[in-house]
């Protein structure tokens, strides 16, 4: 049978969470929990959340969603923040140590390459006495540090994040972690390897991703610099004129 986790965005709704260089947490935790929902289903988890969209939803809710859905996981992601704007780094927080705690820390730091906070005890967090199964919750990151903050609006730290939590959970369960590139992930199995080129009637090569004549890096910029990007399935060549 397949193992149940339970995701929680933290926050939501009128509860905005850590606000910090223009970020508030609820859009990070939301944005995060749904990549890590997709993770798990591809490598054969089942996934419930706690919330989906911009709502609030009470502690004790989100303990009964799990509960009473018999999870075997519960994970918890949230964003720091510290009156000292230097603070940074992932931590890992569960009730009492675990090896699910240690192993999506190991995981996080891996991925992220952040500062090594630790796995921590907290007793007096809701999500973590409140809930029946193993239960983590995830500090990714600080948005009160300038520097972090740039670091966790992006597409790539919310990736990073899903991918050290999810191997963390595989890792614990015994299960292989799929590698899954950036590319194969935006064309569906497109992979890296040499394309004819033709510029200008030239024909040439180049290594990269192509997809129905987009280079996925390079094809926007070429177009504004007055090319055509075209391909021609028949000899599986990327076509560049000048326009």
């Amino acid at each position: 049978m397949s193992k149940l986790i339970c995701i929680d965005a933290g926050h939501g709704g009128n509860d905005s969470g850590a606000p910090g260089n223009g970020i508030l947490e609820k859009n990070v935790t939301l944005k995060a929990v749904k990549r890590v929902g997709e993770l798990l289903q591809k490598h054969g988890f089942k996934v419930i959340y706690t919330r989906i969209s911009d709502n609030y939803v009470n502690l004790g809710e989100r303990c009964r969603i799990a509960n009473s859905n018999n999870a075997d996981l519960f994970v918890s992601i949230h964003i720091n923040s510290d009156d000292n704007l230097q603070a940074s780094g992932t931590e890992t927080l569960c009730y009492s140590k675990n090896r699910l705690a240690e192993l999506i820390q190991k995981n996080l730091l891996s991925k992220l390459k952040l500062k090594d906070r630790g796995v921590k005890e907290r007793k007096d967090l809701y999500v973590l006495n409140g809930t029946k199964m193993t239960a983590v919750l995830c500090e990714l990151g600080f948005l009160s540090n300038k520097k972090e903050a740039e670091f966790i609006k992006t597409d790539k730290f919310l990736e990073l994040s899903a991918e050290g939590i999810v191997l963390g959970i595989c890792e614990y369960f015994g299960v292989k972690f799929k590698i899954e590139n950036e590319i194969e992930k935006k064309t569906g199995g497109i992979m890296r390897k040499t394309i004819d080129v033709v510029i200008d009637g030239k024909k040439g090569f180049t290594e990269g991703y192509f997809i129905e004549g987009r280079n996925l890096f390079t094809a926007d910029f070429i177009r504004c610099l007055g090319f055509d990007v075209g391909y021609k399935e028949k000899t599986k060549q990327v076509i560049i004129s000048s326009k």
